[in-house]
């Protein structure tokens, strides 16, 4: 397993105590990649050089190192962005975590997510998102990962904090991590030796596919998401390479070439 290349993404957490704890039982189970997609008010900057005034950011990180204890260096070190798109872009696979019901995408339990972790981070970086304590992660972050994951809960009450649901994912995934000196882990089927495709290499795709999709009239202009996210869905089960995503997205942009020197309709070009 390689813990470095494991990504616990918080997307918009409200609770600096659940970022705290969450950073805390990472540590726990030797994970380190925190990243969290940050309402406004972690976004400022840090508190001035100089002067006595703190920053909202400055407020939530002290807050949420009150809870870290000695996890405290997983927040100096974490990532915060301001959209979950490059939140996930360096990872190769994505997961998204929801007590929902979602069609379309492959599900696993904590336990099955665990070994897809370990066996994919011996290629690339992966990720799980945890979506926030409110509402979760909504149909259209969800549509930006390749499977989902639902932690059994009883009926009743299926709803869990997020800092347990880090504690329940980061244990399945140190449990399921190969004893030192095993062997690594084995390449997918069918993927030999390439490099998996990158989310932010997939998501340009997708923005090329729109621009050249509704150019040529093909999508629908008020809802151009709807096609698209069947694509979205095919291509998560091919499971592509780098390469072949490149070669999609070299595609594209030749047929957009064409599209933009095509004649019009009133004879012009």
């Amino acid at each position: 397993m390689h813990p470095g290349k494991i990504r616990l993404v918080l997307h918009r957490p409200q609770s600096a105590d659940n970022v705290g704890a969450a950073a805390r039982v990472m540590k726990n189970f030797g994970l380190s990649r925190l990243v969290v997609v940050a309402p406004a008010a972690w976004g400022g900057p840090p508190r001035t050089p100089g002067t006595g005034a703190a920053t909202a950011r400055d407020d939530v990180l002290a807050r949420a190192r009150r809870m870290a204890r000695k996890a405290s260096d997983l927040l100096d070190g974490a990532e915060i962005h301001d959209d979950l798109r490059a939140a996930i872009g360096p990872a190769t696979w994505v997961c998204g975590t929801t007590s929902r019901a979602v069609e379309g995408r492959p599900w696993l339990e904590p336990r099955g997510l665990a070994a897809e972790l370990v066996r994919r981070s011996a290629q690339g970086e992966v990720a799980v998102v945890f979506g926030e304590e409110r509402r979760g992660l909504s149909d259209a972050e969800l549509e930006l990962c390749q499977a989902v994951c639902t932690i059994p809960t009883a009926a009743a009450y299926d709803s869990m904090n997020l800092a347990q649901a880090v504690a329940v994912i980061s244990y399945e995934v140190a449990r399921a991590a190969p004893p030192p000196g095993a062997a690594p882990a084995e390449a997918p089927p069918g993927r030999g030796g390439d490099a998996p495709a990158r989310i932010e290499t997939v998501e340009a795709l997708w923005a090329r596919a729109q621009a050249v999709l509704g150019a040529a009239g093909y999508l629908n202009p008020q809802n151009p998401e709807h096609i698209l996210a069947d694509f979205r869905r095919l291509l998560a089960r091919a499971d592509p390479t780098q390469r072949e995503v490149e070669l999609l997205l070299g595609a594209l942009r030749s047929l957009e070439r064409t599209l933009r020197l095509a004649p019009r309709g009133d004879g012009t070009a």
